[in-house]
């Protein structure tokens, strides 16, 4: 990347009040420790715990360094995603859950492999700390998205993935109501690649998929190919959502 190589990282949260603030300190530790601008965007879907007075606490304890969206009710991941996107500002966008089960330590890795060019970048978790039935079902996903995408990848439902801003924007102009972002962006990607990285536990809280959610998200991947042409002004592309409150401001490079 060249020096205006700013990165953000979007987090989408619903209800993961317990694991915010060792992910917070998690991620600003691995942030800083890169040596470049980054900013973190939290986009809050609807929690009904205490994860959105932690978010406040955490935007006033690192002016400038961490945003945080707050969605009027609870849309999905991917909807939540999709307002993290438009909030980013970053030359690289990285997206990672909130659970902790992927570690923040290995945002560096994915910035090395789009320094190398690569313009998404996902990743195959090692040794899943998962139940069987989400490792089968997952296992079926991949061969499904790969189907459809036209390009081989082994995970395409870990979350911890990077992209490049030509591909996040190429989403926000193009994407169906209904969309399975790892699929949507592989779509748009020249060079796409993956690697492997180290998978936790769940710290605490329980899993937010079921087999409802698991089905609902194969359905978007079969209706979600992209627009053929961008969005007319004043339209959104993507998930609906509506934003009630964005807190913080970020000192990130305009693009």
């Amino acid at each position: 990347m060249s020096e205006r190589g700013c990165f953000s990282v979007v987090v989408p949260v619903l209800n993961e009040a317990d694991n915010l603030d060792p992910l917070i300190d998690r991620l600003l530790r691995t942030c800083l420790s890169i040596g470049r601008s980054f900013e973190i965007v939290f986009v809050d879907d609807g929690s009904t715990d205490s994860s959105a007075d932690k978010l406040r606490v955490a935007v006033n304890q690192h002016p400038g360094g961490i945003v945080a969206v707050f969605l009027d009710r609870n849309y999905g991941q991917h909807a939540a995603l999709f307002a993290g996107f438009r909030e980013a500002r970053g030359e690289v966008v990285i997206t990672i859950d909130a659970d902790l089960q992927n570690p923040p330590e290995e945002i560096p890795r994915l910035l090395e492999k789009v320094e190398e060019g690569f313009d998404v970048v996902g990743t195959v978790r090692r040794l899943r700390q998962d139940r069987l039935f989400r490792r089968l079902a997952s296992g079926a996903m991949n061969r499904i998205s790969s189907a459809f995408s036209g390009v081989v990848m082994h995970d395409y439902g870990c979350m911890l993935r990077a992209y490049r801003r030509n591909v996040v924007e190429a989403m926000l102009s193009r994407a169906r109501k209904r969309a399975f972002i790892p699929v949507l962006a592989n779509y748009f990607a020249v060079r796409p690649c993956e690697i492997a990285v180290d998978h936790a536990a769940r710290r605490s809280g329980d899993s937010r998929y079921n087999v409802w959610k698991l089905f609902r998200l194969e359905f978007n991947l079969l209706m979600g190919r992209p627009r053929r042409v961008a969005r007319r002004a004043g339209e959104q592309a993507g998930p609906h959502y509506v934003v009630k409150e964005v807190v913080g401001e970020s000192r990130l490079c305009q693009l």
